[in-house]
């Protein structure tokens, strides 16, 4: 393991958002981060209650927060096909909620740890450490901004922690929402509020969030410490037209194991 003058455990969680569809990528992603680093406490958020109860879940998390939807039902989504999905994304607030921890580590759920991920550990006091999204291209509707984070890795400092940041994200997704494309969920919004509110952020390399759709692209899974599955998720079977089983891609494969 890579060695690193990380905080000490008592000083950070993981937090994850998960749903019935998600869950065993959560459960996934939890079992590949405890497999390199020491065991944090885990925070469990869900808007579905039943998901809360999961025995793996419960075992493993020591916080499970059912997710209030009152505050999000008047926050407008891209309406367009397939655009849906956004809805359930603006949930991901909720993980700058104050848990008692000097950082909070945010995971998406179809992200697997492939070795030591140190850096969202370290002391400081920088309020966000994220990296670029790689795959942003800016469209006639969404130019972006000069840092255009992904938010599937976060790492949230106290200084930005709690009800009023929730409450200002959510704020944002109301009066300046998104058209589509990445100005569609809730990346679009922490990235206006990034931009908005000056939020300080420390930039970590593209292997602390190796953003992959297409699952044969190889490159950069050398160095990768967190690869993000973007596209189709792989703990959900596909089929071909004649009912046969479609073969795995590269990466795909290694989502029944982690690398040497």
């Amino acid at each position: 393991m890579e060695s690193s003058a990380a905080q000490s455990p008592a000083a950070v969680c993981l937090v994850v958002l998960t749903d019935a569809l998600y869950l065993p990528g959560t459960r996934k992603l939890l079992e590949s981060w405890d497999a390199w680093h020491p065991r944090l406490p885990v925070v469990a958020l869900s808007v579905e209650a039943a998901v809360l109860e999961d025995p793996w879940l419960v075992a493993r998390c020591e916080r499970r927060v059912r997710i209030d939807p009152a505050p999000y039902a008047d926050i407008q989504t891209y309406k367009k096909r397939h655009s849906r999905r956004h809805a359930q994304t603006f949930f991901k607030f909720e993980a700058f909620g104050d848990f008692g921890f000097e950082r909070n580590v945010f995971l998406d759920s179809d992200v697997l740890c492939l070795r030591e991920a140190s850096a969202l550990l370290a002391p400081g006091a920088v309020s966000l450490r994220a990296v670029l999204d790689s795959g942003f291209r800016k469209t006639r509707a969404y130019k972006g901004h000069a840092i255009e984070i992904n938010s599937g890795v976060l790492s949230i400092g106290s200084r930005i922690q709690g009800a009023a940041t929730i409450a200002r994200l959510q704020a944002l997704a109301r009066t300046s929402p998104g058209r589509g494309g990445y100005n569609a969920g809730d990346q679009g919004i922490v990235n206006k509020w990034i931009a908005a509110d000056g939020i300080d952020v420390e930039l970590l390399s593209p292997d602390y969030n190796l953003i992959k759709k297409d699952y044969t692209d190889e490159a950069g899974l050398a160095e990768c410490r967190l690869l993000h599955f973007a596209g189709h998720k792989p703990w959900i079977g596909r089929q071909r037209n004649d009912g046969a089983a479609v073969a795995l891609d590269p990466l795909e494969r290694l989502w029944g194991g982690t690398a040497d």
